[in-house]
């Protein structure tokens, strides 16, 4: 029998602040609101009334009251711990060791569920496809999970003591996976490019400890540093250089925003469809260094369990760049032996969003309805 119930959903992101919206089952998206940083507070606690208030104001929008709720899911960045305390959430620091599931079961009377965003992307992507997949998001960094068959998150990062070695591949992919310095070069190398102008981008940007890989290896450096999209706004600048050809092709205000990464990929990716070289190349490269990580996060799953063949579906704004970059990925992977293919998030082509229909499937988990 079809569920219907109402499910508040809510998406604690990095951007311009708390998303609310309401769902009936998980089909149905009602009206969406946002809670913005500046009305947040300074505190915890001033954050939780404010989400309260948004979260009336929701329902009186929509005619509902919050007995009208079964239950309430939350995506939210950053590692949580097992009972939903936030561990490290860097964006609002003043939330570490507070429980925002507990505050709003409490606030609210309803049962209440919170996963990593990440995790809530894969299980909105499996509560649609109802089978085994990788879920990936190329963000400011390169998040992702492995969902089992049953809708489960496999090797969730909960609870971590904050050691590099604890983390699985599938679950901090970009944060975990290391990307071994001599192989980048060669790979800069076939598309004419310096390895070593990328790594003086990344110095002015972020400082010494960026060159150093996981488990302190200095012979790497973190995957998410070239697979996300800051990643590749780097990647595009390294290639290109001191060479303005590109903006040719570009108007002055599109030019003028080629240095800002949470809008320089939309503009890489027009170049890339207007066969510019240096967009291009910067695709290429962005699709064999994927591959060379995929590579090192499937031979560990393997290990643990994962089929051969699952696929791996990509969210995120970065990943509307998978028909420029995606190409020379999967001819890698299959070159690898890897079978696993690279779709886009069937979340994405609906138009919804990720996190709060994932936020809506833990709502739905948290009352039993799957």
């Amino acid at each position: 029998m079809k569920i219907s119930h109402w499910y508040l959903a809510l998406d604690l992101g990095t951007g311009l602040g708390t998303k609310l919206t309401l769902f009936k089952g998980l089909d149905q998206q009602k009206s969406e609101a946002v809670l913005k940083i500046e009305e947040y507070g300074g505190s915890f606690d001033s954050y939780t009334n404010a989400v309260e208030n948004s979260i009336g104001e929701l329902l009186e929008k929509n005619n509902l009251s919050i007995q009208d709720i079964t239950s309430a899911g939350i995506a939210s960045a950053g590692i949580l711990k097992s009972d939903g305390t936030f561990q490290l959430i860097q964006n609002y620091p003043v939330f570490n060791g507070h429980n925002l599931k507990e505050a709003l079961e409490k606030k609210l009377g309803i049962p209440a569920a919170i996963d990593n965003d990440a995790n809530a992307g894969g299980l909105a992507e499996w509560s649609i496809l109802r089978m085994e997949l990788l879920y990936w998001v190329f963000g400011g960094g390169w998040g992702g999970s492995w969902i089992s068959r049953d809708g489960e998150v496999r090797f969730p990062s909960h609870n971590w003591d904050g050691k590099d070695e604890s983390l699985h591949p599938t679950n901090e992919p970009g944060y975990v996976i290391p990307l071994n310095k001599l192989d980048l070069k060669n790979l800069f190398y076939e598309v004419h490019a310096s390895y070593e102008r990328f790594e003086r981008i990344l110095l002015d940007e972020k400082g010494e400890s960026s060159l150093v890989g996981p488990f302190g290896c200095e012979d790497t450096i973190r995957a998410e540093l070239i697979l996300s999209g800051p990643g590749r706004c780097r990647l595009f600048r390294a290639i290109v250089g001191d060479d303005d050809f590109y903006e040719r092709f570009l108007d002055i205000k599109e030019s003028e925003k080629m240095t800002d990464p949470s809008v320089a990929g939309m503009y890489i990716s027009k170049l890339s469809g207007m066969r510019v070289e240096s967009a291009i190349n910067t695709d290429r490269l962005y699709g064999k260094i994927l591959a060379l990580a995929t590579r090192e996060m499937l031979k560990r799953a393997i290990k643990d369990g994962m089929p051969k063949n699952i696929p791996i579906c990509l969210g995120g704004k970065p990943s509307y760049a998978l028909p420029y970059f995606g190409p020379s990925t999967q001819r890698v992977l299959g070159k690898m032996g890897f079978m696993n293919y690279l779709r886009p998030s069937v979340i994405d082509e609906r138009g919804i969003n990720a996190n709060l229909m994932g936020a809506a499937v833990l709502a739905a988990k948290r009352a039993g309805d799957l």
